[in-house]
């Protein structure tokens, strides 16, 4: 997983697994998250893999934009965490 901040976004790519995401990696993505200020946006249009270790990425975005009364919004998420989302029952974490 690597992940990048610009433009007022996160930017997400690579596989995003349970395999990627080491504590490491999500440590500084919460750190970019919370540098983001009031507007939370994260944009998965650089991934190439994601399992539910995705939804975790999604969590600490929604758990960011609470702490910080920032609105959050997910872009061009794949079509598998969608799918896992609504498995999850967790899908309203991505309606706008």
């Amino acid at each position: 997983m690597q992940t990048e901040c610009r433009d007022h976004t996160v930017y997400v790519g690579g596989e995003v697994t349970v395999n990627t995401v080491t504590a490491p990696l999500y440590r500084n993505y919460c750190r970019q998250l919370a540098a983001l200020g009031n507007e939370v946006r994260v944009d998965f249009s650089g991934v190439v893999k994601a399992d539910s270790a995705c939804l975790s990425l999604l969590a600490a975005a929604l758990r960011c934009g609470e702490e910080n009364g920032a609105a959050v919004s997910f872009l061009r998420l794949p079509a598998a965490v969608t799918l896992l989302a609504e498995l999850y029952e967790v899908d309203d974490w991505i309606r706008t």
